[in-house]
């Protein structure tokens, strides 16, 4: 009882003793993003690596909408955007595979959407009282959600054919991602960020958040493997999918800002963002489904604990509209 008498109290003297307030503000964000997104597969007992995936450069129009205002010193702020038109490279890597001691690699063009959103509630501390320019810094607590769809189809070389084989003359391999890849990072995260107004037309913020976060993924690939001696003798497909979840993983993420303004209510600005999250090794369940072509009619599935880790960094750089109401 006593702690919520004092954090009451708190608040009552900051709002009163308050120095800053600002109007609600609109922002209208548009600009590029490029992302990279890299995830492996260990052999859950030994650690082996068994198979990767890395995306790189991801491209989208990315489009966002804040909304914020400042009321006795205690700030909020809500951010959403959507970014159109991905589109990269994949590369895709093979391990510890029994056919083989080579790690095939393909290549494929993904395509999709991103969204993210977050928002945070913050404390305005004027470090310029009663000067002709302003310097806020806002320590401030608040939750973030990043979402990734990621269409890759089939890859090449289709085939890969290598005379590097184990108990054949040759092989010859295909390999396709028939489904979506789906990313989501989200948590809770604590940061702080500054805002300088000199007194003139420009402004200037920047900030640092670090991150506690949970993961998810989802995708599925396949491969088909035809082994010679010196003619075909067997052909298999494989097709493999997981669902992976951890929590307990980390990051970052820094932005700067800066703002023109054209008149009391409108302003125009250009900023950047890059955000750095990583997991955690996360463990999770394999299945598999083997089906045999040549010799035709055999069929086997499988659940194979495996371990799962996973790297996004995100670079964003955007033009900026803003009114006040």
């Amino acid at each position: 009882m006593r702690t919520w008498i004092t954090f009451v109290s708190f608040l009552f003297i900051a709002s009163v003793s308050a120095t800053v307030n600002e109007p609600f503000r609109w922002d209208f964000f548009s600009g590029y993003r490029n992302d990279r997104l890299h995830w492996h597969m260990q052999h859950g007992g030994s650690g082996t690596l068994l198979y990767s995936e890395l995306y790189r450069d991801l491209s989208f129009w990315e489009n966002g909408l804040a909304v914020q205002t400042i009321s006795h010193d205690l700030v909020f702020f809500l951010y959403g955007s959507y970014g159109a038109f991905g589109s990269g490279n994949l590369k895709q890597r093979y391990a510890d595979l029994f056919f083989t001691l080579e790690n095939p690699q393909f290549y494929f063009s993904p395509e999709g959407w991103a969204a993210d959103t977050f928002g945070y509630f913050g404390y305005a501390v004027n470090l310029t009282t009663d000067r002709t320019y302003k310097v806020l810094l806002i320590p401030l607590f608040g939750f973030s959600g990043h979402f990734e769809r990621l269409a890759r189809g089939n890859g090449t070389p289709s085939p890969l054919e290598s005379t590097d084989a184990i108990g054949a003359s040759s092989y010859a391999m295909t390999s396709s991602l028939p489904n979506h890849l789906h990313s989501t990072w989200y948590g809770f995260f604590l940061g702080a960020n500054f805002q300088i107004e000199p007194g003139g037309s420009l402004n200037f913020k920047g900030g640092y958040s670090y991150h506690w976060l949970n993961v998810r993924l989802r995708t599925d690939y396949e491969a088909e493997v035809s082994l010679l001696n010196p003619a075909l003798f067997s052909e298999q497909q494989t097709d493999s999918s997981f669902y992976a979840k951890g929590d307990t993983n980390g990051g970052q993420t820094g932005w700067a800002q800066m703002d023109y303004l054209i008149s009391k209510a409108w302003r125009a600005g250009i900023g950047a963002r890059m955000r750095y999250y990583s997991s955690n090794l996360i463990e999770t369940s394999v299945k598999q489904t083997i089906t045999s072509i040549v010799p035709s009619g055999a069929l086997s599935s499988s659940s194979a604990p495996q371990k799962i880790k996973i790297r996004w960094v995100s670079v964003s750089g955007w033009l900026m509209i803003s009114r006040d109401f």
